[in-house]
């Protein structure tokens, strides 16, 4: 299985587009020392991207190259093996974007094997070629597919919610077998590897990962249901996502939270928040998430001092090297810290900004998966089977 994945490590890795101007070359930073945080090899690295023009990849490249679905495939170096722990335990996936092509392929790259499932909502507001060229991709790779309904995404509406459940109808349609869902957009990027991610989901035991904090403002919810606020990225349970689609208490949350500000972050929050309902999966314990007893690892995101807590601390303050867009845009010198977090995603990379991070993140799951494919890395899941969500969860 090593040898398998490694032969196709080159393909993985050369799949970046540079143009470096001839007269100034410059060697390309190592990957390794970036992400052990060396500070000479960080000033090499921003030296060599403002050297060398990034390309990103245009749509209409991808809707030719997946012309040829084996070539496309081989080329690409997608990971088509398994182990057999693997096998036994299909993620679902379902990935949000706009725009953006390139990224959005490397991400499902990172993310995909062949026995998982894997939903690609396209925003209806973006251009016809994208969507051909996304077409085009799902049409190639196995368990792969576009949403077969698509809605325009506005920010802070319910639109946002819609995008999510048709993903999970037709995940939900495409196989009984998958364990666990989690939504991704196109921004993210995994923190562990897919065995890692197996074996991590199998300690949860059922549980679902699903940030919260106590929201006062909002009154007359049906079903005695509490509201919270909380981050619309989750990591959730078959059972959580059935209760979705199909019990009669979450269709009528559904329907009164379309009114509330911002309703994708009260939605799934509150269904996981509210043990009386009896959701799959669902907490039990104190709702807010904090750094102790309940942190949450479905994300790493880095929101900076001006984000309080109740308490009037900062749970969020966390470096970034890169830049700050309401949330930090990571870069190369957060490097270090990204590949150290126990959190299983990370937002926001972009791969136009400071490219040589995402590139890194990139050699460095799969450095990481052929070490763990040759029995050289193991994970110790005992951090996730002792956090207080899998002990504390509705059964």
């Amino acid at each position: 299985m090593a040898a398998l994945v490694a032969a196709q490590r080159s393909k993985w890795l050369g799949s970046h587009s540079y143009q470096p101007p001839l007269q100034r070359p410059l060697e390309a930073p190592s990957c390794q020392k970036l992400v052990q945080g060396d500070a000479a090899e960080q000033r090499r690295g921003k030296a060599f991207m403002a050297a060398h023009q990034r390309v990103e990849k245009p749509a209409s490249a991808y809707i030719l190259e997946t012309q040829n679905c084996s070539r496309f495939i081989e080329e690409r170096g997608y990971v088509m093996a398994a182990t057999a722990e693997e096998v036994a335990f299909p993620i679902a996936y379902s990935i949000m974007m706009y725009t953006g092509v390139e990224q959005a392929e490397r991400l499902l790259r990172a993310v995909y094997r062949p026995h998982n499932y894997h939903c690609i909502h396209v925003d209806l507001k973006a251009p016809e070629e994208l969507m051909r060229s996304m077409r085009g991709i799902a049409g190639c790779l196995p368990n792969v597919f576009v949403a077969s309904r698509l809605t325009k995404v506005h920010w802070g509406s319910w639109s946002v919610i819609d995008a999510h459940i048709y993903c999970m109808e037709d995940l939900w349609k495409a196989s009984k077998s998958w364990k666990y869902y989690i939504n991704l957009t196109g921004h993210e990027f995994p923190l562990k590897t897919n065995l890692q991610l197996v074996r991590i989901l199998t300690a949860l035991n059922g549980s679902n990962m699903v940030d919260a904090s106590s929201e006062e403002d909002y009154f007359g919810p049906p079903h005695g249901i509490v509201p919270f606020k909380g981050l619309v990225f989750v990591v959730v349970c078959r059972g959580f996502v059935d209760y979705i689609l199909h019990h009669p208490v979450a269709q009528d949350f559904l329907l009164w939270v379309r009114y509330t500000e911002i309703p994708d972050e009260t939605f799934f929050t509150s269904l996981n928040h509210n043990a009386h309902l009896r959701v799959p999966g669902s907490y039990k314990g104190p709702p807010d998430t904090n750094a102790i007893t309940k942190p949450y690892l479905a994300r790493y995101l880095s929101w900076g001092t001006r984000w309080l807590d109740r308490d009037g601390r900062y749970p969020y303050n966390f470096p970034c090297s890169g830049k700050r867009v309401r949330v930090c845009i990571f870069g190369v010198g957060d490097l270090p810290l990204m590949t150290s977090r126990k959190e299983l995603f990370v937002n926001k990379l972009y791969s136009t900004f400071q490219p040589l991070t995402y590139n890194c993140m990139e050699e460095w799951l799969m450095d990481m998966t052929i070490a763990e494919y040759a029995g050289h890395l193991a994970l110790n899941t005992s951090f996730y089977s002792s956090l207080d969500i899998v002990h504390s969860k509705v059964v």
